[in-house]
């Protein structure tokens, strides 16, 4: 009886190892489709300098303050001259001709009278001219500077595609080395299970193990593929990432030196306020009297008591405004609420920008933390997987606790990839908040 137990358990032993040969090894990854055309590979400086020059989104910015900007030249118009030509032709079927003692008949309105004026008036002094090309400049400065400030937040958007990019090429690594071992494992169970030396179940971990890191490898690749398309919609071009590498984008600037004064943000409340406490003086001068001249020459077909077709004019004219229904007076109210809210503003702006600044420091000084350790916990998982792969091979370890080590050297490698990538965002970001990604980029 003991015998036949012996036998049938060697005949199930040796179908599990037969079985056990036969398995597929793991989940093959599914087929990747290509879309789209062919990327290069470029550096975060040069994606930087795509996104700042042919970015649509800035393009759009620089559009709108084109705009704000041509108010300049209109300001301008206050002090050129107004030059105008007119030409009439009139047909009357009632002349009019007076007969004077010893002067014959005068003709005052012909059948067919014609008449021509050319004027040129020149301002000499004018509120607007004195004050509305500082404030069109002044407003001009503010869009320049909230179209950086658009260029700044794109730039930053592209700096955190590309490196999160790189930080999934480097899970997308850490889960094809998992892969790789995971096989490895399998090969020397397969190898195992044929010397007797090994059950099923040795095999059946590893190959868990290489459909675990499959799916991580399709995952990390369908977000890769989901990013990409987003960076080329921010640059304007078909590109990938180059290999991850550390790129100096640390400002040097410090708490007392008041870095996120430099914002593009912060720069462009200051000119708004700027232009609308000019305008303030504005409306506090339109009391002011407007003085132009005025030259004309006219030109009559009819000569009339002078006889003289042509005749020219030159005129002063002196316009001071006493009283014009109390617009003054509400446009100076609304000037200084105007300036009240722009003063207003610029302590949101300046507040905000010194809570952004903050926040970008702190975050940076804690993701260069993170990067220490999750070093260390490489380095040590690193040497620990080394021991248990040893102590496995010896007999002494058992194949889950090699599979604890691969899982453990596996997740540090991806924590160091998500670090490092983090830690370049942050520095990205630092620099943002001080208005200097884009010189940096430069």
């Amino acid at each position: 009886m003991w015998m036949a137990l012996l036998l049938a358990a060697g005949v199930q032993g040796a179908s599990l190892a037969a079985a056990a040969q036969q398995q597929p090894t793991g989940i093959a990854p599914p087929p990747r489709v290509e879309a789209g055309r062919q990327r290069r590979r470029a550096s975060l400086r040069e994606a930087l300098q795509l996104a700042a020059t042919q970015g649509p989104d800035v393009a759009a910015a620089r559009a709108q303050a084109a705009v704000v900007g041509a108010g300049v030249k209109r300001a301008w118009t206050s002090w050129q001259p107004d030059l105008s030509a007119t030409w009439t032709f009139d047909h009357t079927s009632s002349p009019t001709v007076v007969a004077l003692p010893g002067s014959g008949r005068v003709t005052l309105t012909a059948t067919n009278s014609r008449y021509a004026t050319i004027q040129i008036s020149q301002p000499f002094l004018t509120p607007q001219g004195l004050f509305l090309p500082g404030i069109a400049n002044a407003n001009a400065e503010a869009a320049a500077l909230g179209a950086d400030e658009t260029r700044e937040q794109v730039l930053l958007s592209t700096a955190r595609t590309y490196l999160g990019l790189q930080g999934l090429e480097g899970l997308l690594a850490a889960a094809r080395e998992a892969e790789k071992v995971a096989l490895r494992r399998e090969h020397d169970a397969r190898a195992r299970i044929a010397a007797g030396t090994d059950v099923e179940i040795a095999l059946l971990r590893a190959q868990t193990e290489t459909a675990q890191a499959r799916a991580q490898i399709a995952n990390r690749q369908g977000q890769i593929d989901t990013l990409l398309p987003l960076l080329e919609a921010l640059t304007g071009d078909a590109i990938q990432p180059e290999a991850a590498r550390v790129v100096d984008l640390t400002p040097a600037g410090e708490e007392s030196a008041q870095p996120w004064e430099n914002a593009y943000s912060v720069r462009s409340a200051i000119a708004s306020a700027n232009a609308a406490q000019k305008s303030v003086k504005l409306a506090q001068f339109l009391w002011l009297p407007s003085v132009s001249g005025v030259a004309r020459e006219n030109y009559t077909s009819n000569g009339g008591f002078a006889d003289k077709n042509w005749t020219s004019d030159l005129i002063v004219n002196v316009s001071v405004p006493l009283y014009d229904r109390g617009q003054r007076y509400a446009q100076l109210n609304e000037d200084r609420a105007r300036l009240s809210q722009a003063q207003a503003q610029l302590a949101v702006s300046r507040a905000r920008a010194r809570s952004d600044w903050l926040a970008a420091r702190a975050n940076l000084v804690s993701s260069a933390a993170v990067v220490q350790q999750t070093e260390s916990q490489e380095q040590l998982a690193n040497r620990a997987q080394v021991q248990v792969e040893a102590s496995y091979r010896a007999g002494v370890s058992t194949s889950l606790d090699l599979s604890a080590a691969d899982q453990t050297r596996f997740e540090a490698q991806s924590a160091v990839a998500q670090a490092r990538a983090e830690l370049e965002i942050r520095k990205a970001e630092l620099a943002a908040a001080e208005g200097r990604l884009y010189a940096l980029s430069r």
